[in-house]
């Protein structure tokens, strides 16, 4: 599956981004990275849900978000990633914060990662 792209904010020296994408344990992964010009990583945080919760959050984003549940495809995977698609495009997590909050605020658990350098 494709990575979805949040935010994307370029500075004069640095761009920055907010994604999703699943990582090779099917687990669900916001990266949170932050770029120099010469395109070496400044500093990466992640925000990883454990592939045994994806169905939760679905469950929660199918429940909040009421108006964009109408996702396409039959597997999980495809129904989560149509409906942060969806999200996306409509402007909501423009941070790793709001999307850490919205989970907390929900229950479902997540492991957070910063590496700084590149």
């Amino acid at each position: 599956m494709k990575k979805i792209v949040f935010a994307k904010m370029d500075s004069q020296h640095k761009s920055h981004t907010l994604t999703a994408s699943l990582n090779m344990d099917m687990d669900l992964v916001f990266d949170n990275g932050e770029f120099c010009d010469d395109g070496s990583r400044v500093v990466d945080d992640t925000l990883t849900v454990n592939a045994k919760y994806k169905r939760r959050l679905l469950q929660f984003l199918c429940h909040a978000f009421a108006g964009i549940s109408d996702t396409r495809g039959e597997a999980e995977d495809e129904r989560l990633f149509s409906m942060l698609e969806r999200m996306a495009h409509s402007g909501h997590w423009r941070s790793l914060d709001e999307v850490e909050t919205w989970l907390m605020d929900r229950g479902i658990p997540f492991t957070k990662q910063r590496r700084d350098g590149g």
